[in-house]
């Protein structure tokens, strides 16, 4: 088994190719020599172009044949010869050079030799002979390429994945720093949330505090009692629906106090005199029209029309309702001090701004943990990514090498 690191792998694969294809690479090698010393042949051609043009043509004539002279030069040195590194790309890159270069010549001859080309016979043919040759060593490099060079080019190839994999590395360590990062930012929230939580828990413990949850828990439990009590708020739901569609009428009824009280009861129970007069004179109303067969009827099951009766005459009769609302009143005005006590000792402030700080912290935490969830899913992501790449990689180096291959990929964490 071959085991390399990926840092070395590239050099190591591309000496094995050359141990493997040498021949191949050899004829390779030895064409584009060929074809360097040619270029150099066709500029120097030139250069006896240049001489033979000084003595025998006009000034006219040398200006045409400078301008064959330089684009001619432009092109071969626009020529890339490979030096160390061949591939594929490489070759087929100078063989298009060389036909380019082709193109060019014949385009610049056929527009400027026709005004020195007899005064320059001699370096003409000269430069047909060096083109044939060139010709020949381009058709022999297009030959090799074309029918022997497939397994090279698809070994060569492979190394195009490489970049890929190097990448996915790269991306692997950055996203490991940047989870790292938040994981340490997501710590150090959740430590802070911990400390406010206990300062919100030590300070909730204050006595004044535990007072006003009490206070609070006996006024909703009284609250309840209250609403129990009033439990005929169907029955004037029903007798205030009668009275809006005018299909009777009750003298003295306040429609306008009816209403305020079926919103909230126990708040105009409040406001109202301390016997209760128009509540009182409500509930009359309302008995009566329960109780009256000549009475407009308020489509009431009975039983729910006697349970309203048993309900009213239960607030006359045992007075309950009056002391609740009386020990409403206490409760809220204890609460009332309660709170003036809280906000005399700064604790008010002090828990609200506990309480924002908790809030804001929650809500950084919660950023936080989507950002890390998402950086996650790219670490988790990239990993998955760079073993099937590594994977499907080595099997393709493998059948190139007939050996197998273990791509170590060491990371920077």
């Amino acid at each position: 088994m071959i085991e390399k690191n990926l840092e070395d792998f590239e050099d190591f694969y591309q000496d094995r190719l050359n141990s493997q294809f040498f021949k191949i690479r050899r004829v390779v090698k030895k064409t584009i020599s060929d074809i360097k010393e040619i270029l150099i042949e066709i500029k120097v051609c030139l250069d006896h172009f240049l001489e033979v043009g000084k003595e025998k043509i006009d000034q006219k004539a040398q200006r045409s044949l400078n301008f064959f002279s330089d684009r001619v030069r432009k092109e071969i040195d626009e020529i890339e010869i490979p030096k160390d590194e061949i591939n594929y790309d490489i070759i087929m890159d100078l063989l298009n050079s060389v036909k380019k270069l082709f193109t060019s010549i014949n385009e610049i001859a056929r527009k400027s030799l026709p005004k020195f080309q007899k005064e320059v016979q001699g370096e003409i043919k000269e430069l047909n002979y060096i083109t044939r040759k060139l010709g020949k060593k381009q058709g022999i490099l297009d030959n090799v390429m074309r029918k022997k060079y497939k397994e090279v080019k698809e070994a060569e190839y492979l190394l195009k994945k490489l970049p890929k994999i190097i990448h996915l590395k790269e991306n692997i360590e950055h996203s490991k720093v940047d989870l790292d990062e938040f994981e340490q930012q997501v710590g150090i929230r959740e430590k802070r949330q911990k400390e406010l939580n206990n300062q919100l828990l030590d300070l909730e413990k204050n006595q004044l505090f535990k007072d006003l949850e009490t206070e609070k828990e006996r006024l909703f439990q009284l609250r309840i009692k209250i609403n129990d009590e009033l439990g005929f708020k169907k029955a004037l739901k029903k007798l205030k629906f009668e009275l809006d569609k005018g299909a009777f009428h009750i003298p003295n009824i306040e429609l306008n106090y009816l209403k305020d009280f079926l919103k909230n009861p126990i708040k105009v129970l409040i406001n109202e005199q301390k016997d209760l007069p128009k509540f009182t004179s409500l509930l009359v109303q309302l008995r009566h029209v329960l109780e009256d067969a000549d009475s407009p009827k308020l489509n009431l099951k009975s039983e729910t029309r006697n349970k309203s009766i048993e309900q009213i005459n239960a607030i006359f009769n045992e007075k309950h309702l009056q002391l609740n609302i009386k020990n409403y009143i206490q409760i809220k005005n204890e609460i009332k001090g309660t709170e003036t006590k809280i906000e005399e000792a700064g604790l008010a402030k002090k828990l609200e701004t506990l309480k924002n700080e908790i809030s804001s912290n929650t809500i950084k935490l919660e950023s936080l943990d989507l950002s890390l969830s998402r950086k996650n899913k790219d670490y988790t992501r990239y990993l998955s990514a760079l073993k099937s790449e590594r994977e499907e990689f080595q099997k393709s180096i493998e059948e190139i090498l007939k050996e197998q291959l273990k791509l170590n990929i060491t990371f920077s964490f």
